[in-house]
Parts: C-alpha cells; structure tokens; sequence
C-alpha cells in the first residue's frame, strides 16, 4: 500500500534538520568535559555501517549486557526493521530514539542502524539498572519516560501501555524461541508504525 506523501516529507525534513537539533541538544544536555559522559563506551560513527544487522545486534547485547532477542523484539515493534522510521513525535530509526535521547548518547546519525542499536541498547540497560531488572518497568520507560513511570508505579496500567509492552514481551517469547527470524538486511522503504506506548507489571 502506497505511503502517505507526508510520510516521506517528514523523513527527508528529519534527515535534514536533524544534525541541527542533535548540535542544540548536545549543547543542552552535554556536562562539562571534566565529567564523565552519559555513555562511557560510546563509539563515533561517522558513516552508515554495512554490518549485518544481527551482527550490529549481537556486539551491543554483549556490550550491555542485554539478551540478544530482546533487542530484535524491540526493534520488530518500534520499527519492524526499518531503519528510516520517523514517527509523528520525531522517533527516529530501528529503536525509534527521540532527537534528544540520541544527543545524550552521542548518537550522531539516528537513521545509521549501527549508530541507533548502539544508543537504544544504552537506554535500555540504563532503564533496566535504575528499576532494579524490571524488564516490564523498563520497556515501559523506554517509550514513555522514565519520570512518568515512575509517577504511575501503584496504579492500574493503561491499556495502551500494557498493549506495547505485551508486543514486546511477545516478540521477545518468538525471537528466543527461534519462531521468529531477522530480516537479511534492514528496510530502508519509509513504513507507517503504529507501536503503542505502554507499560505492564507481567514479569521477565
């Protein structure tokens, strides 16, 4: 089915204005260089890189220490493989990250699939750390943020927020099960996603 004219706008008009809002968040969000950056083990990309997107997948679970299959879920929700995904709210590429989000962790090219796991991956095993393993605590945060989880701990979940988490946790299940594979190569045709944004108590 034929995408949206606006789909393809906005994506040209993130790739181009992106360098700028990363230069302005960086600046914004940046601690002096006496302090020890938001990701220590960050690497500059300065290139798209060609590695296969298992490849890519694999060096940052073991990085930071997260299962592999977690990672291929959460991409396979927020952007099923398409590494040129813009959302309407400015989440860009395979893990969707927010301009600002990317800035902290010295992502400099969101649309680069090597550069965006790499930083998704970070988030994540920060996320996971500060809700002490809560692997359902921690997706939900990775969407909605983690002030606003933190503020709806006790109440009822919202039925979008358990949606999200249950694709995920869902995914998850299929990718460790083997029932689910990796694309060959990411997608760089512009797709519509509609990931819900959640949250659910269901354990790891």
């Amino acid at each position: 089915m034929q995408q949206p004219d606006w789909n393809t706008r906005w994506s040209r008009a993130a790739r181009a204005l992106f360098p700028f809002v990363v230069a302005a968040g960086l600046m914004a969000v940046m601690p002096p260089a006496s302090r020890v950056a938001f990701d220590p083990v960050m690497e500059v990309v300065r290139r798209p890189s060609a590695e296969p997107i298992a490849s890519l997948i694999a060096t940052y679970a073991e990085q930071y220490a997260l299962d592999p299959a977690l990672l291929q879920a959460i991409i396979k929700v927020e952007s099923n493989f398409n590494s040129d995904a813009v959302s309407s709210k400015g989440a860009i590429g395979l893990m969707q990250l927010m301009p600002l989000t990317a800035a902290a962790f010295h992502v400099l090219d969101p649309f680069d699939p090597k550069d965006n796991i790499r930083g998704g991956a970070a988030l994540l095993r920060g996320l996971l750390d500060r809700f002490g393993g809560d692997l359902s605590l921690a997706l939900a945060a990775y969407h909605l943020g983690e002030a606003r989880v933190r503020q709806a701990i006790g109440a009822p979940a919202l039925p979008a927020t358990q949606l999200y988490v249950n694709r995920v946790l869902g995914q998850y299940d299929r990718f460790r099960a083997g029932t689910s594979r990796l694309p060959s190569r990411v997608t760089t045709r512009r797709q519509e996603s509609h990931a819900d944004w959640s949250r659910s108590q269901r354990p790891e």
